[in-house]
């Protein structure tokens, strides 16, 4: 909220800022920087009259006037689609929306990767790079979201983003997270699989094509687009990055529904289904549950929730020697690293690291030893009391800086047993701490990184006992 008199004195002073501007630069550069700050003083009246009649001003209701987005004629396209139901989609959409009245930037950056996804449409809204967190998959999963294309499955995106939006009433982030949605995907197209998306990093190829549009770098919220485009397999950020991701998850959900309703009724992609539950339907729980965890990344009604003992473990204070960062770069090392055919720590597409409790305590005792704190770094070898030390160890990284995969082990505990299915068949089990592989960097890399046997794992579940 901001007060009605810190407001109209605000507005007062951007006012004379904007006057004096024009005086300053408006006889040797017309740019449409300058035309962008120009408020209409009907706008502000508006908003002033609303204030005083509630003592109040949103920071939705304003935001617009900072967000003009007023492109020339010569930048403006036609709005020429290649399917009437493109260009439909867009009239409904961005064109009749009030959100983006000030918004001309934004309509036009739509326009064109809306254009784009035309161009090279059919194109299947799955990647097949083996490094990809979509190539981690269940196979039905996979195969039953390729059915969709990547233009279809950008409009569902946008949709559920714009839904996201107007239900917890952010109508002013609309136009921003618009650009999000339509562009998240755009790597996957042909013309734009660059070695990044070899690398499985679609996410990256997709913000280097919205970098190459003009426009784009000319809005106020680029960073955070691209941030949120960036991250939306991951752990994202802010309230585009947030959106974004959950409604990805959520278009990805209803395409399955979709797919599996028309394989029951012999239908072909692009079809409406007659049954829409907001559930996959029963004959199908088994794979519902599997693609859930795909979608979703699993959920606590759906992993189970391992331990490594009846006994109870308890935090410490660990606040004297740890410190993230300094634990991070030492764990980081360990990541894929072989050591004839044992292993301390390896990456999976899905986007974790999985590390052996054991490396864990090696890195514990260093930094304290480092640090003083004796009494850790001392610890006989099979001293139960260092199961409290590694439990706030990771407590530190789950509940503090989100680093742990939580729904892949119970909160009471500091990992979990899984079961890791090779190539081969062949199947091994393990007591490991899962992290999100975004705090060691790129999971392309990480997976370029893999030797040995460790190229071989092709899935890790949890443990069914």
């Amino acid at each position: 909220m901001i007060s009605f008199n810190g407001f109209f004195i605000a507005a007062i002073g951007s006012l004379l800022l904007y006057i004096l501007s024009v005086v300053i630069l408006g006889r040797r550069k017309q740019t449409r920087t300058i035309d962008q700050q120009k408020i209409p003083l009907s706008e502000l009246a508006g908003i002033w009259a609303e204030s005083k009649r509630t003592g109040q001003i949103h920071i939705k209701d304003i935001a617009p006037l900072w967000r003009k987005s007023t492109i020339t004629e010569e930048e403006r396209s036609a709005y020429l689609f290649k399917y009437s139901r493109t260009h439909q989609w867009f009239q409904k959409n961005i064109l009749d929306q009030p959100w983006f009245n000030q918004a001309e930037a934004h309509t036009e950056i739509c326009y064109q990767l809306l254009r784009m996804l035309e161009e090279e449409d059919p194109c299947p809204s799955v990647v097949n790079p083996s490094n990809d967190v979509e190539a981690s998959w269940n196979t039905n999963t996979y195969n039953m979201l390729g059915k969709t294309s990547l233009l279809d499955h950008s409009l569902h995106v946008a949709e559920q983003t714009v839904a996201l939006l107007i239900d917890i009433k952010a109508h002013h982030v609309i136009p921003d997270a618009m650009v999000a949605a339509l562009g998240h995907d755009i790597g996957k197209l042909p013309t734009n699989r660059t070695h990044l998306y070899s690398l499985g990093e679609h996410p990256l190829a997709a913000g280097r094509v919205l970098a190459e549009i003009k426009l784009f770098g000319e809005i106020s919220r680029k960073e955070e687009i691209s941030k949120a485009i960036k991250h939306h397999h991951m752990r994202p950020e802010g309230l585009i990055g947030k959106t974004l991701k959950k409604a990805d998850q959520k278009a990805r959900q209803q395409e399955l529904e979709e797919a599996v309703n028309l394989q029951k009724q012999g239908g072909e992609p692009g079809e409406v289904p007659a049954h829409k539950s907001g559930s996959l339907p029963a004959p199908e729980n088994s794979l519902a549950r599997q693609a859930d965890t795909d979608i979703y990344g699993g959920d606590e009604k759906s992993r189970s929730k391992n331990n490594n003992s009846s006994r109870a473990i308890n935090q410490i204070n660990i606040s004297s020697w740890f410190e993230p960062k300094a634990f991070l770069d030492e764990l980081k090392p360990y990541v894929n690293r072989l050591e004839g055919r044992r292993f301390m720590a390896f990456s999976m597409p899905g986007g974790h690291v999985y590390f052996q409790p054991k490396v864990i305590e090696k890195v514990t005792r260093k930094l304290a030893e480092k640090a003083g704190a004796m009494d850790i770094a001392t610890m006989a070898d099979k001293d139960k009391s260092m199961q409290n030390v590694l439990f706030s160890v990771v407590e530190q990284f789950r509940s503090g800086h989100d680093m742990i995969a939580r729904d892949l082990i119970n909160d009471q505990y500091f990992g979990g047993y899984f079961t890791i299915k090779m190539q081969s068949g062949k199947t091994m089990k393990g007591y490991f701490t899962p992290f999100k592989a975004e705090a060691f960097g790129s999971i392309a890399e990480l997976e370029n990184n893999k030797k040995g046997i460790l190229k071989n794992f092709i899935s890790v579940d949890v443990y069914q006992s």
